[in-house]
């Protein structure tokens, strides 16, 4: 089981990372979901080597109550993080999306309760990377819909923008 935490908190604090870096930049409003369900996938299977191959232990009562309590908290903290961002227009009249100090210290709040209640729970962190996937997913959907009530017309550019950079990375490939 200790490995598994250890995978789980390296690969948290890498995606944490550069999450972080690109939140506190000026970027573009998208909403690509691809990256956070292969998070949430990861979560879920490193949960599932837990239970079937480290012998984790939970009464079904109990992890019915700390998924519901973790799905809160990953939706609440989302909300606080999509709530710090600043929007506004670039001269290609494209939504653009940055977020601040406030930002990460929500993060950090999310993911230490996060993080302590895990560990009092499971011992472990093993259920982090699903958190993150999940919160994630919650604050990339809020960003989105505060940018396009915010700029209900020009959102629509953005939107052309990420079909178009998804047509040409597709003929790429």
């Amino acid at each position: 089981m200790q490995n598994l935490s250890y995978t789980n908190i390296v690969l948290a604090l890498l995606i944490l990372y550069v999450v972080i870096k690109r939140q506190l930049e000026p970027r573009i409003v998208k909403f690509k979901p691809e990256f956070f369900i292969v998070v949430i996938l990861l979560g879920i299977s490193s949960i599932g080597d837990a239970v079937n191959k480290q012998h984790l232990n939970l009464a079904q009562n109990k992890i019915i109550i700390f998924g519901i309590l973790s799905l809160i908290s990953a939706a609440v903290f989302a909300a606080l993080r999509a709530l710090s961002y600043k929007f506004w227009l670039d001269d290609d009249k494209l939504v653009m999306r940055e977020g601040n100090w406030l930002t990460i210290i929500w993060w950090i709040i999310g993911i230490g309760i996060h993080v302590a209640v895990d560990r009092i729970w499971t011992g472990s962190s093993v259920t982090l990377l699903l958190y993150l996937g999940v919160t994630l997913l919650i604050q990339r959907g809020m960003v989105w819909y505060r940018a396009s009530s915010k700029f209900p017309q020009e959102i629509s550019a953005n939107v052309a923008a990420q079909q178009k950079n998804r047509s040409r990375h597709n003929r790429r490939h």
